[in-house]
């Protein structure tokens, strides 16, 4: 028997195969090097592809010839003319982007179905092999005719090409491959029928697994619709109708393709009409586009879900946490990758606060001509503030300056679309979340950025817990990770993750971001940290809780898909009290006799939006919080959010919440103090509801209570010299907690907002109206008219988080420098 090496050199004997070997090899060599130009926007690349297309236009046309002119001699050759018209279809593809941003397994299908026609067209006898070569080739088979029946609405185009051109000709090599494989293999198949069992069994692999795919894919774009079309009968015209829809979608994997058709996935509206990309908005998605033929096909067998590019893209925000995609980038985002992150964290438990600061190398991995932005998001416990930014420059470290935030971004866009510079950005979001952009970034360039921010100790059942921050930004997961802690005083601490102890720091090193929780005990002794700054004291103290007598005019149950039949039952279980629901705007009262049909009706609401203004002065709402919903950015422009900003405050309701989550729609509502809002358990309610109580913290004019840490911060006047005792974050979380009460406030009072404003600047926080920025040089921000940190708390720092010198205290420090100075130098002239 012949060894297959023998078997291949008596084969590449036969008439035309070595020469064949030599241009595919070339023609394939030169097709992954365009597509590498194409990919990663390597402009001198762009035009690689046309060698090819030259190639194969001389190669196809003569062996085409040969092969017509000498079937018998050169039949063997067809396997080589169809890879090579393939692979100038993919050429083609490259200058004129038919199928843009084709996913890698098509070409490796594609491929597999070449090489498999090498197999079969030989008619080898092997068993076992030649099974598997038409099991693989009716798999692959289905692709060639997603292939013919896509470019049928550019069959006149390619005819008029190919006379013009003879590019238009890879436009019907599909359509051309399925009749002379369908000839072919038809032949073989009346020779031994296990071949077309083979094939048919690859074959319908991909059909059913397609089926079943397109089916399911249907299930939930029915759903989505018939949920579309019932929310659109309802009374309540104040939300968007995309919010209802938004409401009632459990977030899975078929949804989120359905919301990403046109959008990331390629998907026509018509599958036999040729248009591309044909759906634009006034939002931007930051992700690539993708033509997946599989999703493609699954989208032609689906109802569309009538909803446009704006609202899907809104939905994909709120309930696929899709927020960072749809920040405005001035510069592709693409082949840039975490490389470092440094996670530094003082703890001081006596305050209960933390500052955290991130240190992040951020690299480019693939060389192009276009410099690169970098967008990070921060995602901030309840209460956290953003309190420092520094971008290296040239080795050295400049730190942010701040300023408002539309200074801040009207800078930014000009220093990095316009001039294209260096600058870095640090801006506040909805829902504590923090942005960071960075610019540029290349191969040759990689960048360093650090943000620092202050957090509370989250306070539970006597302990005090820190955790570690959120971040997403261009590929974590493989970033090298190195975090330490260093603890004010002898509090002992249990992490989740391991940390070894090290010259007084926890150190530890690890790979990617994970999400870890540090624990302390409850220091049960009085707080007395403080800080001194401009004449005030800043007084951590522990909040006041003050139970009040609350008989609320009614209850209303804000019932959702969170809430179980058991936690129902305890509150109607309760003697003596009514409790009422919201269905479409109007109140529907629960009982024991009705609560399971009530009940069902919110199954899919999976968040609620309130209508707050339209409940009784007074009244009491029990909610049950998920974790994701729709945020003020969402409602922007909606009748719905006018009238909670115009006529809920003074509604005077109070929200208890049962659930230890917050999503973004509750926590802007409690942040900004449209409700009295109390977080507890279902077991506290009862309690409270029965007795006719609401537990409310303590307010004062001067005082900011925060409330994860159960602290309260107060400004007294200095009246006797005094010194601090605590970090400068004691400053900077009453700033932030004072900017974020008055958010409501200073909405249409440009007067109250530049007040605030200058309250931000002093402490150095990033909030909704201010926000850091680093440019290149000084001159940069003298340029925009924005002026540089003086007589403020600057940017935080790990290492100097102590009170900045009273300016007596300034002069007796230049005076004993000065002491010191003429001492030294009288001591050096008698010496000498």
């Amino acid at each position: 028997m012949k060894s297959k090496i023998e078997i291949f050199e008596e084969y590449t004997q036969q008439p035309g195969v070595k020469i064949s070997l030599i241009v595919s090899a070339l023609s394939s060599i030169i097709l992954i090097v365009a597509l590498i130009g194409k990919k990663f926007l390597l402009n001198e690349l762009d035009s690689i592809g046309a060698l090819s297309l030259i190639i194969e236009f001389i190669y196809g046309t003569v062996l085409t010839y040969l092969i017509l002119r000498n079937k018998e001699k050169y039949l063997h050759l067809v396997p080589f003319l169809i890879l090579n018209w393939f692979i100038g279809c993919f050429c083609t593809n490259t200058v004129i982007p038919i199928f843009e941003n084709l996913s890698i397994w098509v070409y490796i299908l594609t491929l597999a179905f070449c090489l498999s026609n090498f197999f079969i067209y030989r008619n080898i006898q092997e068993k076992y092999f030649s099974e598997i070569f038409y099991f693989i080739n009716g798999l692959s088979f289905t692709l060639i005719i997603y292939f013919a029946a896509y470019l049928i609405p550019i069959t006149h185009y390619s005819f008029i090409g190919m006379i013009a051109l003879g590019l238009g000709f890879y436009g019907l090599v599909p359509s051309i491959v399925l009749v002379l494989h369908s000839y072919m293999i038809l032949g073989f198949f009346q020779e031994n029928k296990k071949y077309f069992l083979s094939f048919i069994a690859g074959f319908s692999i991909v059909l059913i697994s397609l089926a079943g795919f397109a089916l399911k894919l249907n299930a939930e774009s029915t759903t989505i619709t018939q949920n579309t079309i019932t929310k659109s009968f309802d009374n309540d015209n104040d939300l968007p109708n995309y919010i209802k829809v938004s409401q009632n979608l459990e977030p899975n994997f078929f949804n989120e393709i359905l919301l990403k058709k046109e959008i990331v996935y390629i998907g026509a509206d018509n599958f036999f009409r040729f248009d591309g990309f044909n759906s634009f908005g006034s939002k931007q998605f930051n992700e690539k586009k993708i033509h997946n033929p599989f999703i493609n096909i699954a989208y032609f067998f689906c109802k569309d879900i009538n909803l446009d590019y704006d609202d899907r893209i809104n939905i994909l925000k709120s309930n696929f946490d899709k927020r960072l995609e749809t920040e405005e980038q001035l510069w592709s985002g693409d082949d840039l990758f975490t490389k470092n992150i440094k996670e530094d964290i003082k703890v001081y438990p006596n305050s209960r606060l933390a500052y955290t600061e991130i240190t992040i190398d951020v690299a480019c991995n693939k060389e192009s001509w276009q410099d690169k932005e970098a967008i990070y998001s921060f995602q901030l416990p309840e209460g956290a503030v953003a309190t420092s930014l520094s971008l290296w420059v040239n080795g050295m470290e400049r730190k942010g300056v701040l300023t408002t935030k539309e200074k801040a971004a009207n800078t930014y866009k000009q220093i990095v679309g316009v001039e294209i510079r260096d600058p870095s950005l640090m801006q506040w979001r909805e829902g504590n979340k923090v942005v960071v952009r960075v610019f540029p970034i290349n191969i040759k360039l990689p960048r360093t950025f650090k943000c620092g921010f202050t957090t509370p100790l989250k306070v539970e059942d006597n302990q005090m817990k820190y955790q570690s921050l959120s971040i997403k930004g261009p590929n974590i997961a493989n970033a090298e990770t190195l975090s330490r802690i260093q603890i004010v005083g002898n509090t002992k601490i249990e992490t989740s993750k391991h940390f070894e102890l090290n010259n007084n720091y926890f150190i530890n090193q690890s790979k990617g971001l994970d999400r870890w929780e540090a624990t302390m005990p409850l220091n049960k002794n009085k707080i007395q940290d403080s800080f001194v700054w401009k004449n005030n004291v800043y007084e951590v103290k522990d909040i006041q809780k003050t139970i009040i007598s609350f008989d609320p005019s009614e209850v209303i149950l804000d019932l959702n898909s969170n809430w179980t039949t058991r936690e129902i039952e305890s509150l109607l279980n309760l003697p003596k009290k009514k409790f009422y629901v919201i269905i479409d705007k109007e109140k529907q009262i629960i009982n024991k006799e009705n609560f399971e049909s009530v009940q069902s009706q919110f199954k899919n609401l999976h968040y609620s939006l309130l209508p707050f203004y339209k409940i009784n002065k007074n009244a009491l709402i029990i909610t049950k919080s998920g974790t994701f919903s729709a945020n003020f950015e969402e409602l922007e422009g909606s009748d719905y959010l006018k009238k909670i900003k115009t006529r809920t405050k003074q509604q005077n309701l109070k929200v208890i919440n049962i659930s230890a989550e917050i999503n973004p729609f509750w926590q802007t509502i409690k942040e900004q103090k449209y409700v009295d809002f109390y977080q507890t358990s279902l077991k506290n309610t009862l309690q409270l509801i029965e007795n006719k109580q609401f537990v409310l913290f303590k307010t004062e004019i001067n005082s900011v209570n925060i409330e994860p840490a159960n602290i309260s911060i107060h400004q007294n006047s200095k009246n006797i010299p005094s010194k601090s005792t605590g970090s400068n974050h004691i400053y900077r979380m009453y700033a932030f907690g004072k900017v974020l009460e008055e958010q409501v406030k200073i909405q249409n009072d440009s007067l109250a907002q530049n007040q605030y404003v200058a309250l931000a600047k002093d402490a150095n926080i990033v909030t909704p109206i201010s926000s850091l920025i680093v440019l290149e040089t000084d001159a940069d921000y003298k340029n925009n008219g924005i002026e540089k940190n003086v007589d403020t708390l600057g940017n935080a720092s790990i290492n100097n988080d102590g009170a900045v010198p009273e300016p007596y205290e300034w002069l007796l420090i230049i005076i004993g420098l000065t002491s010191l100075f003429f001492y030294y130098q009288k001591n050096k002239k008698q010496i000498s």
